[in-house]
């Protein structure tokens, strides 16, 4: 679809180097972003004035104006106030690139709902965010859901490519690109994300700080459960331990955690072994015990009683004053990025650290649905937002003056706002570039380039690079997508008893599962011969 500007009103600046690469430099990204945002001013006139030249030298799009539609999976809860945001960043990209953009932020059910319906019906959907099911980018690319973007890149997307390299690697399948990951810090670790006021109130601080096993967290739990009326632990995505991040809490001490690389599998049932063969994960006795204890907390009263139907992120419950903590894979910096998700400050403990895999640098990001009416537009959308920091601050934090301020370059809510009374905010790790963005107050002022050093020294998977092709097992992924949506809140809220989990084996093995496992073994043998 498209439409044909009469008059537009910039209500953002544009920086004449969109499509150039930033040399692979966090430092230079924070600091492009940091100039840009200074442009950034409170109301529509103002941005106008202070973008005029910018504008001028850079050029403007002659010709229609395409028109696309985007779905996202809004992660901060408050994407129904995008609307402002959004209006600015159509002024600059109308202007730049010649897209107009219909953003809808949608949560996780919501989202799933809506996606599938557009999907089904052959409704126009040009971007959308992978998820989870039957919108993981594995079920979505083995079902041909998703657009081929590989010489499309090449164009539109050259931007990204000269910015990300090899990482564009990881959303590559059977020689081609179906997906833009995040550009974000991949090194990451397994977080206890705890209300720090509740336990200084129970005299438990020092103790959370310094945790290093499950019987101590249980300690904690106890305490918070016979001391406060809000429940000791609630699930994100509707799992308690950060399901599907490659790690199993067998054993009760931290450090004997067992990690892994999960191989690009979104439904939890595979497991890599060292020689490259592929075992049945929910069969794994370790595995078991890691539920059993998460169920053996359920009976205890320890988990929040809606985990597994709630639509609401662990960060929503906890700033609605639900929960007291949460299980969950996050960044350097997760004090800060958390305590402005949730509003509250936090102690945040390490449990384990992740390996740098596929799957942790192609988890989220960007695809083009096969229902797009606009593909080569929707990649000069992506690679605007992923290249020009003005974008992505908009994305992310919203309208300077009225979202956010900006004090000595670093980013903030304004005067008597915070997490939970801003008007819009969204996680900073899922769209676009995170190195373009200001650092949030908190941070020090070199935090962009510190987390993109530090992600270039973390552990890697032996599997890096390994992606599965799974077009050939399109009905096996349909089936165990429909398992996974049926027994995952039960089975990792532990929710379940014997004769459930059963139940779930039996569908899992009825839904085709070793035949998945046994072409994942396949390919990931192929793939190591090579």
């Amino acid at each position: 679809m498209k439409k044909r500007i009469v008059a537009i009103l910039m209500t953002a600046a544009v920086i004449t180097s969109m499509f150039t690469a930033c040399a692979g430099a966090a430092g230079t990204a924070a600091e492009s972003a940091g100039q840009a945002a200074e442009a950034v001013t409170e109301t529509a006139e103002e941005v106008a004035e202070a973008a005029g030249e910018a504008v001028e030298a850079a050029g403007e799009w002659e010709g229609d104006i395409d028109e696309i539609v985007v779905m996202f999976a809004d992660m901060g809860g408050k994407g129904e106030n995008f609307g402002p945001a959004l209006e600015a960043m159509n002024a600059i990209t109308e202007k730049t690139i010649g897209v107009h953009a219909d953003v809808k932020l949608l949560n996780m059910g919501d989202f799933t709902t809506q996606v599938g319906l557009a999907l089904a019906g052959g409704e126009q959907l040009d971007i959308m965010t992978p998820a989870m099911g039957a919108t993981s980018f594995t079920s979505l690319v083995a079902n041909g859901q998703l657009y081929d973007l590989t010489e499309l890149m090449e164009n539109e997307g050259a931007g990204i490519m000269n910015l990300m390299g090899d990482y564009v690697e990881a959303d590559r399948v059977d020689g081609k690109i179906y997906g833009i990951p995040p550009f974000r810090n991949y090194a990451s670790s397994v977080y206890m994300i705890m209300r720090k006021d509740v336990l200084d109130d129970l005299g438990l601080t020092e103790k959370a700080q310094n945790l290093s096993s499950w019987s101590e967290v249980e300690e904690i739990f106890g305490a918070v459960a016979e001391g406060t009326e809000i429940s000791p632990i609630g699930a994100s995505n509707k799992t308690v331990l950060d399901g599907g991040a490659g790690h199993i809490y067998a054993a009760d001490a931290f450090s004997d955690a067992i990690i892994f690389d999960n191989i690009g599998d979104s439904f939890i049932v595979a497991f890599p072994e060292e020689d490259g063969t592929v075992s049945f994960l929910p069969e794994k006795a370790e595995y078991r015990a890691e539920l059993d204890m998460i169920r053996q907390w359920y009976q205890d009263g320890y988990v929040y009683k809606d985990s597994a139907i709630t639509e609401d992120h662990a960060d929503v419950l906890m700033k609605t004053g639900v929960i007291f903590s949460s299980v969950q894979t996050s960044e350097l910096g997760v004090e800060v990025a958390k305590g402005d998700a949730t509003g509250y400050e936090l102690v945040c403990t390490e449990i384990s650290q992740n390996m740098l895999t596929s799957g942790t640098v192609g988890k989220f990001g960007l695809c083009v649905p096969i229902t797009s009416e606009e593909p080569e537009a929707a990649v000069r959308w992506i690679n605007a937002l992923y290249t020009d920091p003005v974008l992505e601050n908009l994305m992310i934090y919203g309208v300077e003056g009225t979202d956010y301020i900006v004090t000595d370059g670093i980013a903030s809510y304004p005067e008597g706002v915070d997490g939970t009374t801003g008007v819009y905010h969204q996680v900073d790790f899922m769209y676009g570039n995170q190195f373009n963005l200001l650092p949030w107050t908190g941070m020090e002022a070199d935090f962009r380039e510190s987390t993109y050093d530090y992600m270039r020294s973390s552990v890697i998977s032996p599997f890096m690079g390994f992606s599965a092709e799974m077009s050939e097992l399109a009905n096996a992924i349909t089936a165990l997508s429909a398992v996974y949506d049926q027994y995952r809140g039960d089975i990792l809220c532990g929710l379940y008893d014997d004769a459930e989990y059963d139940a779930y084996i039996a569908a899992l093995k009825n839904a085709n599962v070793d035949e998945y496992l046994g072409a994942l073994e396949a390919q990931l043998s192929a793939w190591k011969s090579n």
